[in-house]
């Protein structure tokens, strides 16, 4: 029965779509509605179906178009750019061991967005904040040797909006001591 039924609708349509008029129209709101009763308001225009399926390009002229109401434009892009507000210490890595007899340690970070003019980047070295700079790579000189725990702060106009997890390295730095004075005996 419901065979039956579904055969007939079809049936119904197909003749329907054979035959009949269609209406194609916007409304206020820019919605397109398509449809077989004819809209309150309508131009009507007449569009040769067997010419749009198999059009013969040295003839074919296209149906006009009806005009759609305007949509509104986007707004404007504002007029600053985007700002780095992601910070990365890529280098050094935590736990790492560092050899360097000057007690230097080179700092590689990475942002997401480039630095602002407005924009500085600030180390941390073991809860004291350093001087703060523009490059994304740097050194730290005349650390003592021992362990060291390192954060930078992403800055913008002097605020911190960023800052990195903390990393703890270990400087190795060989110690120069002293000769003893001459004419004292050295302790063994």
């Amino acid at each position: 029965m419901h065979r039956i039924s579904l055969l007939l609708l079809i049936g119904a349509l197909s003749n329907t779509a054979i035959s009949g008029e269609y209406y194609r129209w916007v409304d206020e709101n820019g919605t397109v509605h398509f449809s077989d009763a004819r809209p309150e308001i309508s131009m009507e225009i007449e569009i040769d179906v067997d010419v749009l399926i198999q059009p013969d390009t040295s003839t074919y002229d296209s149906p006009p178009i009806s005009p759609t109401p305007s949509t509104p434009t986007s707004p404007p892009a504002p007029d600053t750019p985007a700002l780095a507000s992601r910070l990365e210490l890529l280098s050094p890595s935590n736990d790492d061991t560092i050899r360097n007899n000057e007690g230097i340690i080179n700092i590689t970070l990475a942002t997401d967005l480039p630095l602002g003019k407005n924009q500085k980047i600030r180390p941390v070295i073991d809860g004291k904040s350093q001087k703060s700079q523009r490059s994304l790579q740097f050194e730290l000189d005349n650390l003592d040797r021992g362990s060291h725990t390192i954060k930078v702060q992403l800055l913008q106009d002097g605020k911190v909006i960023a800052v990195t997890p903390s990393v703890t390295v270990f400087l190795h730095r060989a110690i120069q001591r002293k000769a003893p004075p001459k004419g004292k005996p050295t302790p063994r």
